[in-house]
């Protein structure tokens, strides 16, 4: 991509300095030949290399008509050369746009338990970022092309779709069927509305998070299917009012989960059910020895609804389903992932 911007640029500057040689050229022929003045000179340059068809300053003698002629045929070239390039760039760039948009679709439909991100503002940056981070995959729906080409530049390996995530056949490309979970981070809650409905009814099985700016909206987007509604006013007000009450809380916080320079996170790691972990208790497991984590607390699924158990204790059986709440690094993060699939034996 380098290489072609660079050869592209070099064409226009040579084009450009022929252009400039080219008008000085024909000024200094016209004063030397027929004695032209300056203005009258550069005039009479601009419309014989431009052909442009207007009348003589004066008329030429038989020198100054060979000039012009060669005049022509110099400029011609030039323009021609010019107008090639910039048709060029942009048959090379609408070929680029297209390429990628077929080889991000086909990408797309290869994934299965992939994320959906519909809206990359603020908030939506924010989840991408977050994304990026713990190396998730994540397709984002995004309809401004400034927005796009954005992502583009800071993320060359992020899936984008350009498209109005609130209509299914962009949700559809998005590989809605396959996904594990939908974010809806879009401006306006009704827009919000319509992304969890279509996404609902495309994906039953789908977990839906929707961003709700008026707390009212968000009963009406649990009843139409959210799994999980989160409202930024709500949620700020929480996070100032803790700043105050549990200042240290919220800085430890701040370290697991936004400190780019410290790889210490807070991760949720589910024990497959085939898993060598199913029925064996924490003491046994001896996870913090073998991967250096936390269990900070399991989530169990109990009669349908998710069951805590926090600061479990030695003896706590863990079961295949069950969720870990684990503190650490994130390469011990992946250790626990492998010692979960059975690739590492310690």
């Amino acid at each position: 991509m380098d290489g072609r911007h660079n050869t592209t640029v070099k064409n226009f500057v040579t084009l450009g300095i022929g252009l400039a040689f080219l008008l000085l050229f024909g000024t200094i022929g016209y004063v030397i030949i027929e004695g032209y003045a300056l203005l009258d000179a550069i005039y009479m340059t601009f419309i014989t290399f431009s052909t442009v068809g207007f009348g003589e300053v004066r008329p030429l003698g038989v020198p100054g008509r060979v000039f012009t002629i060669l005049l022509i045929l110099f400029g011609v070239v030039i323009l021609a050369m010019l107008s090639a390039t910039v048709t060029s760039l942009f048959v090379k760039q609408e070929l680029l746009n297209n390429f990628r948009r077929k080889r991000m679709k086909k990408e797309i439909q290869k994934l299965k338990g992939h994320t959906i991100l519909c809206g990359a503002g603020e908030t939506g940056k924010t989840v991408i970022e977050e994304f990026q981070q713990a190396k998730k995959e994540l397709v984002v729906i995004e309809e401004d092309e400034e927005v796009i080409e954005y992502l583009a530049e800071q993320y060359p390996n992020l899936l984008i779709l350009a498209g109005d995530a609130t209509k299914d056949e962009v949700l559809e490309e998005a590989n809605i069927k396959q996904a594990s979970a939908l974010i809806t981070a879009l401006s306006e809650d009704t827009a919000n509305l319509f992304v969890v409905i279509s996404a609902r009814s495309l994906n039953p099985d789908l977990k839906v998070i929707a961003r709700a700016v008026d707390p009212h909206t968000a009963g009406k987007m649990y009843k139409a299917g959210a799994t999980h509604v989160v409202s930024p006013n709500l949620t700020e007000g929480i996070r100032m009012a803790a700043v105050v009450l549990r200042p240290n809380v919220v800085n430890f916080l701040d370290v697991v989960t936004r400190d780019q320079e410290i790889a210490l996170r807070l991760e949720e790691v589910t024990v497959p059910p085939d898993s060598a972990f199913h029925k064996k208790s924490l003491r046994e497991l001896e996870i913090p020895q073998r991967t250096g984590l936390i269990v900070i607390a399991i989530i169990k699924q109990v009669n349908g609804a998710s069951q805590f158990i926090y600061n479990p204790q030695s003896s706590t059986v863990v079961e295949g389903g069950d969720q870990l709440i684990v503190l650490g690094e994130v390469d011990r993060v992946e250790k626990l992932h492998r010692l979960l699939r059975g690739e590492l034996i310690d």
